[in-house]
């Protein structure tokens, strides 16, 4: 009788790798992730922002925010240890306005992280198409917010294909006859390092975009570090700070992949989960995801949304604390 190989997955392992879920976990992230043995390919996450939402959250001044969330007591060592090495986390968030002067509680916090060891890989924006109207002496509205890209390491996992956008109509024109000096690759005149070899684009229909998009017309960039999304309304989920499913869902394609299978090949965790619209844009994904939330009336309310709105495609959502 033929032997099993020893690399070669058992009956049980593949039936596991075949199993969808989505679990809610009500309680602080600070005491639930030590608790969970399988690390996070992505922490994705919008936590509680400073002086804000105070019926909702335990308001936190924006001068003790740093410390707050990355000081001893805070979340850093926990995201950290949560994660896989090459994995990611992107943290949304938005710095306040303070008695008509800009806070910038967020960069403090950043570069407390960094001293904790964390890489600041890049900042995305997510461009909102509907913020909120008002009027204000000194400013406009506020129509982004940061998505700020961390890991462990300078090279973290990243699926660049998964996001590619279009070319674009330009390379008929330019790349139908080259000739001369666009054959080769051409160095900046002033000596920046920067440069172009155009024959690179010849057949080639998507692209990594620019880095910073700012187009007039509501829509998702995919593939674009501004991601353009319309806010959720609050009000309609019972939850103040509702993001749009196509944001962690660009995050999701970017820094997570499915097997060869099309199931699950990355766990997904969102520690201050809220509404549960990461849960829906990980399962709608295929990808498996943990949500934590230390308020029970979220997490009840992630529940029953997730089990309404995310594509039956076979998975489970599962209730742990309340």
């Amino acid at each position: 009788m033929k032997s099993k190989s020893a690399s070669e997955p058992t009956v049980q392992e593949v039936e596991k790798a075949k199993h969808l879920y989505c679990r809610i976990i009500c309680g602080d992230s600070r005491e639930v992730l030590p608790t969970i043995t399988e690390k996070a390919a992505l922490i994705v996450t919008s936590p509680p922002y400073a002086d804000a939402r105070r019926k909702h959250y335990d308001s936190i001044p924006p001068s003790e925010y740093p410390m707050w969330f990355a000081g001893p007591d805070g979340f850093s060592e926990v995201f950290w240890n949560a994660l896989e090495p090459e994995g990611s986390f992107v943290l949304n968030i938005k710095d306040k306005v303070v008695d008509g002067i800009r806070n910038h509680f967020v960069w403090k916090t950043i570069q407390l992280l960094e001293e904790k060891g964390w890489k600041t890989i890049d900042d995305y924006l997510w461009r909102k198409t509907n913020p909120m109207p008002g009027y204000w002496h000194n400013r406009l509205r506020d129509g982004w917010e940061y998505c700020f890209h961390l890991a462990r390491v300078v090279r973290p996992k990243m699926y660049q294909e998964q996001v590619k956008v279009p070319i674009g109509g330009w390379t008929e024109a330019r790349l139908a006859n080259l000739k001369g000096k666009d054959l080769k690759r051409q160095n900046s005149a002033n000596k920046s390092g920067f440069g172009r070899d155009l024959t690179y684009w010849v057949n080639k229909d998507k692209v990594l975009p620019p880095n910073v998009i700012v187009a007039d017309e509501p829509k998702e960039e995919e593939g674009e570090n501004v991601v353009e999304l319309p806010i959720g309304i609050g009000r309609q989920f019972q939850h103040p700070a509702v993001f749009p499913v196509g944001l962690p869902a660009w995050f999701i394609r970017l820094f997570t992949k499915t097997n060869e299978d099309g199931f699950s090949d990355g766990l997904v965790i969102d520690p201050f989960s809220g509404s549960g619209t990461t849960g829906i844009a990980a399962l709608n994904l295929r990808r498996n995801s943990i949500l934590i939330d230390n308020n029970r009336d979220y997490c009840e309310m992630a529940y029953k949304r997730i089990k309404a709105e995310a594509n039956p495609n076979g998975w489970e959502v599962l209730r742990e604390g309340f």
